[in-house]
């Protein structure tokens, strides 16, 4: 299997992982609505390219979803961690990152630019 169709693969993971989320949305704890509220916002920009991503045959447009979706994944991660510690109903282990070293080298060779691997910037204050 070629690394796109990986990757294709993974994105779908993606998207059905937030599907079945959704599904359960009735077992997560009611008093955490603005914690929830901050993940699905979150899921709009994490999510928002990869339908046309899997439909695309270009390897700029799958890879750039998919950079975009690890990174946004991870810092999501992060911040319900840091932000959000009692929401331990909302498990986002099912969220597939699997191909993160390869996105990532992807980037810097697109753009010059490091990958900071525990912040995900690219930039250096």
């Amino acid at each position: 299997m070629n690394k796109d169709t990986m990757i294709k693969k993974e994105l779908a993971q993606a998207l059905h992982a937030h599907i079945m989320l959704l599904k359960d949305i009735d077992t997560i704890d009611a008093r955490s609505d603005e914690g929830l509220r901050f993940i699905f916002k979150s899921f709009g920009f994490m999510l928002e390219r990869i339908p046309e991503a899997l439909v695309s045959e270009n390897e700029e447009d799958i890879y750039f979803a998919a950079f975009q979706y690890y990174n946004l994944l991870a810092e999501l991660k992060n911040n319900l961690t840091l932000s959000y510690p009692h929401l331990t109903s909302v498990d986002l282990s099912h969220f597939p990152d699997s191909h993160v070293d390869i996105l990532n080298k992807w980037w810097e060779e697109k753009t010059g630019l490091k990958v900071d691997e525990p912040t995900k910037q690219t930039m250096t204050l």
